[in-house]
């Protein structure tokens, strides 16, 4: 690090610091940056493999939970457009099922299970419902797999569903 500054306020102290990193780019054709997206592309699909048993498991967890909590609420049902179903509890809050997003889930699983990871990654709907499902599920197992951390795997779904084309080869 080059320098780090410490900054008081009145309730707090703030620390910044800038860091000094060197470029470190390959010659000839790995250096271009579609062969860096390819690489890139090519681990973060490595990464959602070495993740995808314990994806698919949270995925089955959240839509046996998202169906407990329709067929608990069937009398409770304010509206059902067919696609989505919202009811109301008895503590006055409310619950809702949505169609598209189970079929979604059910879309995601078929495709980890036969490893099309390229085509998972691509869907939008599927890394939302991923991310969903692994951060409500608290039999979720946070350790590393296939030498990737835990983290990564996070990392990759926010990105993805943050800016899904700037890890896509062109």
């Amino acid at each position: 690090m080059k320098s780090t500054v410490f900054a008081e306020t009145e309730n707090s102290v703030k620390m910044s610091f800038e860091l000094l990193i060197p470029k470190k780019l390959s010659k000839g054709a790995d250096g271009d940056i579609e062969s860096f997206r390819q690489r890139a592309f090519a681990r973060m699909l490595d990464i959602i493999g070495a993740f995808s048993p314990r994806i698919i498991a949270s995925l089955e967890r959240r839509m046996q939970a998202c169906q407990r909590n329709l067929l608990n609420h069937l009398e409770d049902i304010e509206y059902n457009d067919g696609h989505h179903i919202c009811w109301r509890r008895k503590d006055g809050s409310s619950g809702d099922f949505n169609i598209p997003s189970f079929q979604a889930m059910q879309d995601a699983i078929e495709n980890l299970n036969h490893s099309r990871f390229a085509i998972f990654v691509k869907n939008k709907v599927w890394i939302d419902q991923t991310l969903k499902a692994l951060l409500n599920d608290t039999e979720q197992d946070h350790s590393d797999a296939g030498g990737f951390k835990y983290s990564q795997l996070v990392s990759i779904l926010c990105e993805l569903q943050a800016c899904p084309t700037e890890y896509m080869p062109k």
